[in-house]
């Protein structure tokens, strides 16, 4: 009696595992199945792959297309959006928003995580061993299981979950594997009202079949309609960050040459006149960050960029007033750093992301406010703030006023940067000359004001 009761019990714990494994799987189309997904009929061999960050995104609802997920959202994405910093190496993030109400605030990011090595494949194989390994260890088959769920077993089609509270603060940690890879979501709130909106959320929320070109399937094999919006995570996707410290594109960015007061750049097709007397001078660069994040964030910002000038007023007309003043000219490649730029004047979101792109890269300082402006049918997007620089080898740093003035032009984000010692002397500095070919000149000063006075849109 005792022999067959273990055995039927086993068949029990391996009924369980098969029917879990079952719900696991996703169908494998024939090459004949109408619902095999139609892909590309060329695709370049180093062409990006579907990266684990991308998704689609509604005001409503989000959905992974690596790892073939989808939930509706206990908030609106409008207003509530997030830029994070760079993620670490192996680490991705999905979304990112967050509230604030008045005393309520909370937030809800979703993560994942590399395979670890040795775990990379989920092959029929690899769940075989897995089993056999649970089978043959002792006590097992008495009904006693002192070993780990097996690791494909965590693909079963849902999220494990846990809650905690503490004080008027609560947390929601969900976790589940897909395809080894280790996706997380964590809810964090005062507001208990938005808690039970996300636990119900999540407690409906939806897995699909990913397919190789971003497609989903269900478990029948039909093609799935997802709403929203092509969205790649709060923000940069870690495969780009790597590609960017590897390729360092901002190295083939032209440097232009200066000479007469202007510095010129044919290859990019415009030259900058500077305010009479101002002289160009060798950038001295900050110190890298010691910090990691930020350290990578630096690193990641100069592998996309190129700093094309940088230049200080005569030293006869220096005084304590605008000590300091500077312009910096800087290109950036808005691909490799991944920046959505305004695109008409009334893409306020576009501009406010770009800020709060800048913000997190730290070298463009804090940015107060943003508009748009159109001067000479160039769309400029403009950036007022303060920045503090601490020189190399220093100890005590400088804080100065700035506003920054942002164009698109032949695929790269052309940005000056003017700083003085506080809002007044900035007013009062002389800006110099744009000319774009094929265009009339732009007066920056004249932009300047038109910048510094304009609503913003």
């Amino acid at each position: 009696m005792f022999r067959s009761g273990n055995i039927s019990l086993a068949c029990v714990v391996f009924a369980l595992l098969a029917a879990g494994l079952a719900g696991a799987q996703c169908p494998t189309p024939g090459p004949d199945s109408p619902f095999v997904p139609k892909l590309p009929a060329e695709k370049r061999a180093a062409a990006e792959p579907v990266l684990p960050e991308a998704g689609l995104l509604s005001n409503t609802h989000y959905t992974s297309q690596f790892f073939g997920f989808s939930f509706e959202l206990p908030l609106t994405v409008d207003g509530h959006r997030v830029i994070m910093p760079l993620m670490p190496e192996k680490r991705h993030a999905l979304l990112a928003l967050q509230f604030e109400h008045g005393q309520q605030s909370g937030y809800i990011l979703v993560t994942a995580e590399d395979p670890r090595p040795g775990f990379d494949v989920n092959i029929p194989e690899a769940r075989q061993r897995e089993l056999d390994s649970l089978a043959s260890t002792p006590g097992a088959m008495a009904g006693v299981v002192p070993v780990p769920v097996p690791q494909f077993m965590l693909r079963n089609g849902h999220f494990h979950h846990r809650f905690s509270r503490r004080g008027r603060n609560y947390a929601a940690e969900y976790w589940t594997g897909i395809n080894n890879y280790l996706v997380k979501i964590l809810v964090f709130t005062n507001d208990e009202s938005f808690l039970h909106k996300a636990k119900d959320a999540m407690s409906d929320a939806r897995f699909y079949c990913p397919q190789d070109d971003g497609t989903l399937l269900d478990s029948q094999g039909k093609p799935v309609m997802v709403m929203g919006e092509p969205y790649a995570g709060p923000t940069v996707p870690t495969f780009r960050v790597d590609a960017a410290l590897h390729d360092e594109p901002g190295k083939q960015i032209p440097a232009g040459e200066f000479s007469d007061g202007i510095y010129r750049n044919p290859e990019l097709g415009f030259q900058y006149a500077l305010p009479a007397g101002w002289k160009p001078v060798v950038s001295e660069p900050l110190d890298p960050p010691t910090e990691a994040t930020a350290l990578r964030e630096y690193r990641f910002l100069h592998a996309c960029s190129a700093t094309l000038l940088q230049a200080i007023p005569p030293e006869q007309k220096v005084s304590e007033a605008n000590k300091g003043a500077a312009v910096v000219l800087r290109a950036l490649d808005p691909n490799c750093l991944a920046l959505r730029i305004a695109n008409s004047l009334t893409d306020k979101r576009g501009a406010d992301e770009v800020a709060a792109s800048f913000e997190e890269l730290r070298e463009f300082g804090q940015i107060g406010s943003d508009e748009l402006i159109s001067i000479a049918g160039h769309l400029f997007m403009v950036f007022h703030g303060t920045i503090s620089t601490v020189p190399r080898g220093a100890e005590l740093g400088a804080r100065h006023s700035q506003i920054m003035f942002a164009t698109r032009y032949n695929k790269l984000l052309l940005v000056w940067t003017f700083l003085a010692p506080d809002v007044s002397a900035l007013d009062a500095l002389p800006t110099g000359e744009l000319t774009f070919e094929g265009s009339p000149a732009i007066q920056m000063h004249a932009a300047k004001a038109l910048g510094t006075d304009s609503a913003a849109r």
